[in-house]
């Protein structure tokens, strides 16, 4: 089990949805996009599930987000809302066909997907978001 293995298949299962694909897969909290639909997941917190005489378990929370530049045009507005549909639903399935990521960590749960809207760099955004919760049980050595 690794934390950067946990990194890169996380990164691996996002860039395989392919309804709708991904121009682009950003680990880490984008500052902009350069076109949609993008996905992009970031860290947003470790915390400690328990403890041994030998060892810590810890859960990493990662933040999953897909983005759609929104459009002037009713129609592809949309088809927007069904690509979101889509994209929640591969990212999802993706996540949940391999809960220990490659053997990266014990156990995996993503969260419930919610939509809104976001600003970027001035640019509207329709996004779903998609809270993923990582378990790594043995993650921390305590030494005396």
């Amino acid at each position: 089990m690794t934390r950067a293995g946990v990194i890169s298949t996380i990164d691996t299962r996002l860039s395989a949805v392919s309804s709708p694909a991904f121009s682009a897969v950003y680990v880490g909290e984008p500052l902009s996009i350069a076109g949609t639909p993008a996905c992009a997941f970031w860290l947003s917190g470790v915390s400690q599930d328990f403890t041994t005489l030998g060892d810590a378990s810890t859960v990493a929370d990662f933040t999953i987000r897909a983005y759609w530049r929104m459009q002037t045009s009713a129609d592809i507005r949309e088809d927007i809302e069904l690509d979101i549909w889509n994209a929640v639903s591969g990212i999802l399935s993706g996540l949940r066909g391999d809960a220990a990521l490659g053997g990266n960590c014990t156990d995996s749960d993503p969260g419930d997907a919610t939509t809104g809207y976001l600003e970027l760099g001035g640019v509207l955004y329709r996004q779903a978001t998609i809270p993923f919760s990582v378990d790594l049980f043995g993650s921390e050595t305590i030494t005396p």
